[in-house]
């Protein structure tokens, strides 16, 4: 066994895939959820991540639950999946519908939550599943090397997810000292 750890392992087996330059290196290598406090850093990042070829789905959370998860099978284009409207707020159907996340031809995807403390208010649990089920998608989405990033803007700073996908979430790089959120 190797002491290279999960970044060591990533490089080796993705170095053609994946630039350690690039925008998207930062937001993956501790896990695919990161966390932003500051909109004008969580904005930004969506805009250099188009540029670098990224697919964004924008879940604007202000609305609450109902309205996220009409939002969210918009993105995930839950009726041609499954042949019914919406997604109901069900995390083990949301599980499945990741599994054959609509990625572009670009096999990169990033979604993006603005307000998503206004779901964890709402339901913390429900919250937690949500970014749960992102962080395990993204790990094995990569296994065929295809990128999905989540972007969760909280207008909470000391707001944290532990354990999503058998990690913890993370502050993005301009926020990561809490100091940076107040």
């Amino acid at each position: 066994m190797d002491d290279l750890g999960l970044a060591g392992r990533l490089t080796r087996v993705f170095s053609d895939a994946l630039n350690l330059n690039g925008v998207d290196w930062p937001l993956l290598q501790n896990g695919a959820v990161n966390l932003f406090k500051n909109l004008t850093y969580f904005v930004d990042t969506q805009t250099d991540l188009k540029t670098a070829g990224y697919e964004v789905g924008y879940v604007d959370c202000h609305s609450g639950i109902k309205a996220f998860c009409a939002q969210l099978s918009d993105i995930l284009n839950w009726s041609e999946q499954f042949g019914y409207d919406e997604w109901s707020g069900n995390l083990d159907a949301l599980d499945d519908a990741f599994c054959t996340y609509p990625f572009s031809e670009s096999g990169k995807s990033v979604l993006a939550f603005e307000a998503f403390d206004q779901i964890v208010n709402e339901d913390a649990y429900f919250a937690s599943g949500i970014l749960d089920v992102i962080e395990r998608s993204s790990r094995n989405h990569l296994l065929f090397s295809r990128r999905l990033i989540a972007l969760v803007q909280t207008n909470d700073p000391g707001y944290s997810c532990e354990n999503i996908g058998g990690r913890s979430a993370n502050w993005n790089p301009k926020e990561w000292f809490q100091a940076d959120r107040f």
